[in-house]
């Protein structure tokens, strides 16, 4: 009797502590920095997320966009993905970062994995800020060796790349 009495309590408190009732965290709610664009939105300028430029032969479309008031105590969590057309589908690359106080940044790896490249990471903020409110920039950058023009190679970015994402969660400050 007393190893399920034992056994429905300790049930009952991984059930409480799951549900964030004990959050004793400094910080504030959770919040989420969600970048998700499909088929032509992927090169809308008009967002103010989106930049191109040139690297030694190679067109990188970069998304990028400063996350303000951000809690310095806990990590923050990155998760970036590229949809390509298919399986098949080569010679695209993709690599995606956090920077934040201009001086520091995190490489976040990025693997193809069938028709996705994707990378998860993490960055942590408390050194540079310590109890001030932070700042960040998540990046997502995908890149090719040029077809000649920056309108071949937008052609060629939408014929091959669905949709690009990328998530960071973090507690605001």
């Amino acid at each position: 009797m007393k190893k399920n009495l034992l056994l429905a309590v300790a049930i009952c408190f991984t059930m409480l502590a799951s549900c964030d009732l004990f959050d004793d965290s400094p910080c504030g709610p959770n919040q989420t920095y969600d970048l998700y664009l499909l088929g032509s939105s992927i090169v809308d300028s008009a967002t103010g997320v989106y930049y191109s430029y040139m690297d030694s032969g190679n067109r990188v479309f970069q998304w990028s966009n400063i996350v303000e008031n951000v809690c310095s105590q806990e990590h923050v969590k990155i998760d970036a993905r590229v949809a390509l057309l298919d399986e098949t589908t080569t010679g695209i690359s993709a690599r995606s970062s956090a920077s934040w106080l201009f001086l520091f940044e995190e490489q976040i790896t990025m693997t193809k994995n069938g028709s996705d490249i994707k990378g998860k990471g993490e960055a942590g903020l408390k050194q540079a800020f310590g109890e001030d409110p932070a700042w960040f920039v998540p990046t997502l950058e995908v890149f090719f060796q040029t077809k000649g023009s920056y309108g071949a190679d937008t052609a060629f970015l939408k014929q091959n790349v669905i949709s690009v994402e990328m998530m960071a969660k973090y507690r605001k400050h």
